[in-house]
């Protein structure tokens, strides 16, 4: 278990640098990284961009963040599951709420959206809004939390 949580915090990472939206559908590019390159690395400007940020953005890339740290502890043979469980407990929480919210905000931004509330109708069409990234950091969000709450074992 120890070995997939790894791989799970590593696919949270690397959706850091994938694209999120399926550029064909939607016409937009969303890459977290390219907006993480534009901040200016002073303490006046991370203070000004935490203070200017929503929490919605703070927890977000909080999840990235957690799961980097998971996943270095666990190659030097000390995972923590308190922080799987933040990382990967953390997206989960914030994809649905971000579920919840994305109707009336993706219609605003012309991005296409299932008209009924079925969830399988959504799970059908979502190939076709949303990219790489946001797979691998769903998918990597639920084997961490899932390794979280199973345990990781001993090394034994």
């Amino acid at each position: 278990m120890r070995a997939l949580a790894l791989v799970a915090a590593i696919a949270m990472v690397a959706s850091l640098f994938l694209p999120w939206l399926n550029p064909g559908t939607s016409g937009i590019r969303l890459v977290p990284w390219d907006m993480l390159k534009e901040l200016e690395l002073s303490a006046d400007g991370l203070r000004t961009f935490a203070t200017d940020s929503p929490p919605e953005l703070l927890a977000f890339l909080a999840t990235f963040a957690l799961a980097a740290l998971f996943g270095l502890l666990t190659l030097i043979g000390a995972p923590s599951r308190l922080l799987a469980f933040l990382a990967g407990g953390g997206a989960l929480g914030f994809l649905g709420y971000g579920l919840l919210q994305m109707k009336d905000q993706a219609a605003a931004a012309g991005i296409p959206v299932p008209g009924t509330d079925d969830l399988a109708e959504f799970a059908k069409s979502a190939p076709e809004i949303f990219g790489m990234g946001a797979f691998a950091w769903a998918g990597g969000a639920l084997v961490l939390f899932l390794a979280a709450l199973i345990g990781f074992g001993d090394r034994r």
